[in-house]
């Protein structure tokens, strides 16, 4: 299933590196995140937009480019990121976009246009895994996974008294996870 990922570029940025403060550490990092972008759409062939902030110091009309396939986007002078992100969700509909960000802000504009929002902190864990398959398939290793938890226990105890008496009745399963947890995990199933 081919997704159309809408990803806040400095946000997802910070994610994996921390933020740089000047123009070449920016500069690099960008390039760094698109190459990772680019190893991560060989393995999961997603239509990709990423939007940068150039609000302070870019174009007076915005840039957008294209590059390995993954379509780039400089917001305007005096525009953020977010408006810009904002107004592709409006455009678009929301339906079937998977935005990526950890703004809330953000995160509520894809809520209320249909779509489940991604923090960046999860998608960083599959923009590393689908990377690390893309380089093994460039040198032909042939490894199929990650080495992984083995599912043994760890050996930890349980809290035999955590301060709850039990004497409250509670309804449904105490297992399952939120909705938003639930939705949050079918997205990042699809990643």
């Amino acid at each position: 299933m081919v997704l159309q990922l809408i990803i806040d570029g400095y946000n997802l940025a910070a994610a994996l590196w921390g933020m740089g403060k000047s123009g070449p550490v920016l500069e690099r990092q960008r390039n760094e995140l698109v190459a990772l972008l680019v190893c991560y759409r060989e393995q999961r062939p997603h239509d990709i937009h990423v939007v940068f902030d150039g609000w302070r110091s870019g174009d007076p009309l915005g840039h957008r480019t294209r590059d390995r396939g993954i379509l780039i986007t400089f917001s305007p002078k005096g525009v953020t990121a977010d408006e810009v992100i904002h107004d592709l969700l409006e455009e678009d509909g929301g339906a079937g976009i998977v935005v990526v960000s950890g703004d809330r802000r953000i995160q509520g504009w894809a809520r209320n246009a249909g779509s489940e929002p991604v923090e960046s902190w999860a998608f960083v864990e599959r923009l590393t895994t689908a990377t690390a398959a893309s380089l093994r398939a460039r040198k032909g290793t042939g490894r199929a996974g990650e080495p992984g938890d083995s599912g043994e226990d760890t050996g930890g105890e349980d809290d035999a008294d955590d301060g709850w008496s039990g004497d409250t009745k509670k309804r449904g399963n105490p297992r399952r996870q939120s909705r938003r947890q639930r939705a949050l995990d079918r997205q990042l199933k699809k990643l």
